[in-house]
């Protein structure tokens, strides 16, 4: 997986037209993907949530040393994340620092992308425990012909190691007859997409 090191902004004049504010005083302002979503959250609570963060502000690179450095008078430091999605980052952080209300309705194709950025950076073991919430009523649902929700729930129960759903997930799968090409071919890890998908087209009912 593609985990290509953020990188610290120069400019420090900026003034950004929206700012997602997760931690209203946060010394930190990621600056996430091309529309360059401003989300303001503290070191504290990146270093506790995930190993990645933890590396990058306790090592000695430039991000490390701008938080050691900052002043409280000063701006926020800001880490540039140009590869990853917006709301999936915005969904993540709001999930686990609890200011998220409506964390229990995100749509299954959320759900996806917010599990494929929570692993991204060491975090899908703190989101596990929202996992049997999101999941619980998208397994019960059977079908003929695998929908992409199916899938999105079945990558979603893979990252976050909801064995139970998974388990159900792909028991559905296997007694349908879809072709799992499409969404094997989408998938951000192609590896892992064939590894997930290849298994259940070989079990799938025969035509």
């Amino acid at each position: 997986m593609d985990t290509s090191p953020p990188v610290l902004s120069a400019d420090k004049g900026h003034a950004p037209d929206s700012i997602t504010q997760i931690v209203s005083d946060g010394d930190v302002m990621l600056v996430v993907g091309p529309s360059q979503q401003r989300i303001q959250v503290s070191s504290h609570f990146l270093k506790r949530i995930s190993p990645v963060f933890r590396a990058m502000f306790n090592a000695p690179m430039k991000e490390g040393e701008a938080l050691a450095n900052k002043c409280d008078d000063d701006a926020p430091v800001e880490i540039i994340l140009p590869e990853d999605k917006e709301q999936p980052m915005v969904d993540v952080l709001n999930t686990l620092y609890g200011s998220d209300l409506s964390a229990t309705q995100f749509k299954t194709d959320q759900l996806k992308e917010i599990a494929i950025i929570a692993e991204k950076y060491g975090m899908a073991d703190r989101l596990a425990i929202f996992a049997p919430f999101w999941l619980r009523n998208r397994v019960k649902n059977t079908f003929s012909k695998i929908p992409e929700r199916a899938w999105n729930a079945l990558i979603v129960a893979y990252i976050l190691k909801i064995d139970w759903a998974f388990f159900d997930l792909t028991k559905a799968m296997i007694r349908t007859r879809t072709s799992l090409l499409k969404f094997i071919g989408s998938f951000h890890d192609k590896h892992t997409g064939f590894r997930l998908g290849w298994p259940l087209k070989n079990c799938a009912a025969p035509t």
